[in-house]
């Protein structure tokens, strides 16, 4: 009977017969100390989890344990994460960099097909940033086919120049040894400019960092006599900005296409990169210059 009644008065009382919510357990931590842990972390990001711990529990009699600060911390929406690797950047690189995304903000991507990208990168036969991922049970962490095995230095190396405009790939030159002004002047020649005639034609736009190499006094006088003549503009740049230059991109996709290939040998691995960078879709290629207007957004909004 006791039962009948209670449910009925919990029907009239709540309007229907689903379990009321119960108190549970009470909370290790109060309102002010979850607040404590939210602004502690925000104020320094790099605070750890049993960092945070030994603050809150200075002068507490019932230790909060490791677990509860970082529920805590993800209640509040600050979850653990690695800390993306950029270039340091000091007052004068983000003012310029601010400046380059405000002149840059308008272009459309029609501009941006104007512009040749270039760049240098080395690829490695072993060695590479990125992150490999297998399927294993326990006790399989040192299985050979769950490892990915690292030589010293890479065990052999290729040094690459390319550049790219528009929907098209431009030359994918092998550099051997150094690369020095001489060198980079040569390239210059017989590859970046030929390169920005074909793919976009005369006046195109040629982007280079700012590399000693690249600003060096002979490639300068070249390149602005390449100018005085109108075969091309110089595009400025700023220092410590690879993360303005989608050619980085490229680069990444063509490490991770050649690294699927598993090169064997510095010949085999010169190849494939070849290979590669002929296979690079137009798609591919326009996609990540539709991202630049989103670039120019972001430094905007970061003030550099």
């Amino acid at each position: 009977v006791s039962t009948v009644s209670y449910t009925i008065k919990r029907h009239l009382e709540t309007g229907g017969n689903s379990v009321r919510k119960r108190s549970g357990r009470p909370k290790a931590t109060t309102e002010s100390e979850d607040k404590f842990l939210r602004v502690n972390s925000l104020r320094d990001r790099r605070l750890t989890g049993q960092q945070l711990q030994a603050q809150l529990n200075t002068g507490r009699s019932k230790q909060v344990s490791v677990s509860t600060v970082k529920r805590r911390l993800r209640a509040a929406g600050l979850t653990g994460r690695v800390a993306v690797r950029k270039p340091l950047l000091r007052w004068q690189n983000k003012k310029k960099r601010l400046a380059w995304a405000m002149k840059h903000r308008q272009w459309t991507t029609e501009d941006w097909k104007k512009v040749l990208w270039t760049d240098e990168s080395k690829f490695e036969i072993f060695g590479s940033s990125c992150r490999v991922f297998v399927h294993r049970r326990v006790g399989e962490r040192m299985v050979p086919r769950c490892v990915t095995p690292t030589v010293k230095h890479g065990g052999g190396s290729v040094m690459v120049w390319g550049s790219f405009a528009g929907s098209r790939v431009g030359d994918l030159h092998r550099v051997s040894g150094t690369l020095n002004q001489n060198g980079y002047h040569s390239i210059l020649q017989r590859h970046a400019i030929p390169s920005g005639i074909r793919l976009v034609g005369q006046g195109f736009i040629l982007q280079q960092d700012n590399d000693p190499k690249h600003t060096s006094r002979p490639c300068q006088n070249y390149l602005r006599r390449q100018e005085q003549d109108v075969r091309l503009q110089i595009m400025e740049w700023s220092a410590q900005s690879p993360d303005l230059n989608p050619i980085e991109l490229v680069w990444y996709e063509q490490d991770r296409r050649v690294k699927a290939k598993q090169p064997t040998s510095a010949t085999h691995l010169w190849k494939l990169l070849q290979q590669c960078w002929e296979e690079l879709s137009e798609q591919y290629l326009i996609s990540i210059l539709e991202r630049m207007p989103r670039v120019c957004s972001a430094v905007i909004s970061a003030k550099g």
